[in-house]
Parts: C-alpha cells; sequence; structure tokens
C-alpha cells in the first residue's frame, strides 16, 4: 500500500503544476467576469431600446398603437415622414416603425391594416440585435391594444379580453407521475437552462483527462522513465492503477473548475435577463410540483457518472498512449477515443436518443459515454435507474479496458510497441 501512495504522490506531483492548474484557475475568472458583465449589460440594454415612429395617420387607432409601443418597454421617437435610414439617423435608433395614411379608417372600415418596421442589423450576436426582437414583441403588444379599442368602439357592451381571446387554454404538464398547472415551453425552457452547461463541461473534461494520461505514458516513454518505474518491485496493475487515478483525481478538480465557472456564467446571463423574461420562466410552485429539483442525492449520482466516465475515458487513454512514440503522437491516437465522445455529445444537444430507430439508438446506447451525457435529463425525469444502469455500465467499460491495461504493462513489449510497426 505504501508503495501504491507513493506511486500516486509521484504521478500527482507530475500532473499537478502551474501550467496545469492555471486554465482552470483562468476558466473560472472568465466564466464569472462574463457573466458579471452579461447581468449588468442585459438590464441596462433592455431599459434603453428606442424605436423612431413615422405617423401618416393622426387618428385615434395610430394613436393608441403608439401609446403601446411605449408601455411596452420602448422609447418612441416622433420623427417627420422621411426615408427609413435617415428618419433612424434624425432619431438616433436603430429600429424604426411607419404607420401608414388611412390606418384609423381602414380599421374601422373592417379593413386589416398593415405597419411597416424597419431593422437596422449592425451584427449578428444575440444581444447587438435584441432592438429587432424587443420591436417584435412591442408590436405585437400594440396590436392587442388597438384590438382592446376596436372591441371597445364598436362592441362596448362586450369585455375586449372576450372579443381578443373568447378561449383561453389552461395548460398542465405531466413529469412521471407528478402534474402541475404550466406550459410546456416554461418546463422545458427551465430545464434546458439547468442542463445545457453539463454536457459542455463532460465533454472538456474527458478530454482533458485522457490526453493528460496518454500524453504522459508517451512522455514516459520518450524519457526512457517509464522503463526504470517498470524494473522497480512493484506490480504492473499498481502503475497502471496510480496513473489512472491521479489523472482522475486532477480532472475532478477541472470538473469542479469548470462547473463553477459555467454557474457563474449562467447565473450572470439568467440575473440580466430574469426582468425581462417572467412570462416565460416556469412558476416556482409547478417546478415544485413536478420535482424538477436536484438534491444532493441527485448531484452524488451526477458525479458518480462523471467519475465512471472518466475511467472509462483514462483505461482507454491508458492502453493507446502505450503505442505512442511521443507527447504529440498521443493525441492523434486518442482520435477513436474523441469519435466515441463526439457522437453521443452531439446528438444529446440536438436530437431525443430515446426516439431514434431501434438500430439507431442501440448502436448509441453501447457508447459508454452517452450515459454520461444523459445522466442530467434523467435525473430531472427522476429516472434514477437509468443512471444507475449507467454508471454500472461504464464500470464494466472501465475495468475491461483495465484488465487490458494491466496485460499491456505486465509486459517488457510496452517499451517498445509502436503502431503500425514491427517490432
Amino acid at each position: 500500500m505504501n508503495r501504491f501512495v507513493a506511486l500516486l504522490k509521484k504521478e500527482l506531483a507530475e500532473l499537478v503544476t502551474v501550467q496545469a492548474l492555471l486554465p482552470f484557475v483562468i476558466v473560472v475568472i472568465a466564466f464569472g467576469g462574463l457573466g458579471q458583465l452579461m447581468s449588468s449589460v442585459v438590464p441596462e440594454r433592455e431599459a434603453t431600446v428606442p424605436v423612431a415612429l413615422v405617423d401618416r395617420d393622426g387618428g385615434a387607432y395610430a394613436h393608441a398603437f403608439a401609446a403601446a409601443l411605449g408601455q411596452a418597454g420602448l422609447k418612441v421617437v416622433a420623427v417627420q415622414p422621411d426615408e427609413p435610414q435617415a428618419a433612424m439617423r434624425r432619431a438616433e435608433t436603430l429600429a424604426l416603425v411607419e404607420i401608414p395614411k388611412g390606418f384609423s379608417a381602414g380599421i374601422d372600415a373592417g379593413q386589416p391594416q398593415r405597419v411597416a418596421t424597419w431593422v437596422k442589423v449592425r451584427g449578428f450576436s444575440f444581444l447587438g440585435n435584441e432592438h429587432g426582437t424587443r420591436l417584435l414583441a412591442a408590436v405585437e403588444s400594440a396590436n392587442a391594444a388597438v384590438a382592446a379599442a376596436v372591441a371597445q368602439k364598436h362592441a362596448p357592451g362586450t369585455a375586449p379580453a372576450v372579443m381578443q381571446r373568447p378561449v383561453v387554454p389552461e395548460q398542465h404538464v405531466i413529469v412521471g407521475e407528478r402534474s402541475a398547472q404550466a406550459s410546456v415551453e416554461q418546463v422545458l425552457g427551465f430545464v434546458t437552462q439547468q442542463t445545457t452547461f453539463i454536457p459542455v463541461v463532460l465533454f472538456i473534461v474527458i478530454m482533458f483527462s485522457s490526453q493528460m494520461v496518454a500524453s504522459a505514458v508517451a512522455t514516459e516513454k520518450e524519457s526512457k522513465t517509464l522503463e526504470t518505474l517498470l524494473s522497480c518491485p512493484v506490480s504492473r496493475a499498481s502503475i497502471v492503477s496510480a496513473k489512472m487515478l491521479a489523472a482522475g483525481l486532477v480532472a475532478l478538480v477541472g470538473a469542479a473548475a469548470y462547473m463553477l465557472g459555467m454557474r457563474q456564467y449562467m447565473a450572470g446571463i439568467e440575473g440580466g435577463l430574469r426582468a425581462g423574461m417572467e412570462a416565460s420562466a416556469a412558476p416556482e410552485a409547478a417546478l415544485q410540483a413536478l420535482g424538477l429539483r436536484l438534491d444532493a442525492a441527485d448531484y452524488v449520482l451526477l458525479g458518480l457518472t462523471l467519475f465512471a466516465g472518466i475511467l472509462v475515458a483514462l483505461s482507454i487513454a491508458v492502453v493507446l498512449g502505450a503505442f505512442a512514440e511521443s507527447a504529440r503522437s498521443a493525441q492523434a491516437l486518442l482520435t477513436p477515443l474523441v469519435v466515441m465522445m463526439l457522437v453521443p455529445y452531439m446528438l444529446s444537444l440536438f436530437l431525443d436518443l430515446q426516439a431514434l430507430p431501434g438500430g439507431v439508438r442501440t448502436a448509441v446506447m453501447a457508447i459508454p459515454f452517452t450515459h454520461v451525457f444523459l445522466a442530467g435529463p434523467a435525473l430531472f425525469m427522476g429516472d434514477t435507474r437509468a443512471v444507475w444502469f449507467g454508471i454500472a455500465y461504464q464500470a464494466a467499460w472501465a475495468v475491461a479496458f483495465i484488465a487490458v491495461a494491466a496485460r499491456v504493462y505486465a509486459s517488457d513489449r510496452i517499451l517498445t510497441m509502436r503502431l503500425g510497426r514491427r517490432r
């Protein structure tokens, strides 16, 4: 046991360096700073979205439309009729609304009217064009306000709300055996918001840990220190286990750093957008009723799943690293491992794996890393059995490749093994 501890300390000393820890620190600081920046920039931009208004009608419904734009949170700047870009330059805005002549008279005559909107695109970022999405939402609110004015004038005995929406759906959502009054969009939006960063973190951590252990093995072969280590009176299985455990511990530290950074980043975005997203945020009571909360036990299962995925990646990386001639060639040898991770990673981001055709679904589920990416959604659904199965399945893969790695290290051929060459 003392020899194994000494080996573990030696591996940790080689892996835990300033160069290895610096990326973790940078990630936490960078994501935290981005989150704070987003939380401060978004509310400021939302509160100061001006729009130029050209009113060629001047009727009652035109006034109601303009007033509704202001009530929707836009700063309405009235300008004289002109070419759209010139009018926006005078008003110093990036959006313009033009109410045509005869707008009010046409509505009274029962004819739908067209309102022209102009939006100047100056970039393709989410926040860079938020004036366009804000304008669209405000026009919809103004449309409802004009409809209410029409209903009040032509049907004074009927409530405007009944004229606009005589049927109001009362939506309910069922998750497992629980149900609550909420919309599907609200629930899906919340769960997606909570689980989006999990596959990203898992992919980065597993890639980092596998590259680390493969490069370590290749470097030891290149510098001849592996030959010295294998000549020591210690079992080859202990050497393999020490390498994997050290890399796994460092990878878990990296996972904690990445998750902390992403949490700060997501919290900053949510804090900045909360004021403008109240209508789309699922009510707290509904989320509690549906059980869409991860408790301490769920986070333990998520951590076990991550650790099992790391062990699988490390066990495969140890075997692949044995064929490397140098640290540079070790990166290329990890291509099969990258493909095994990339396929379920991309599919879990864009598709429902349960809805795939039978043969394709079986093939994807046979990849051990698929269960890592499905753990978060499964925990929200309360399907702990699937999570435990994924942990056991990954453990079986890890044990199998650890046995292969032990056989590889048990022979002195590891010192001369090269891919594609006879020795």
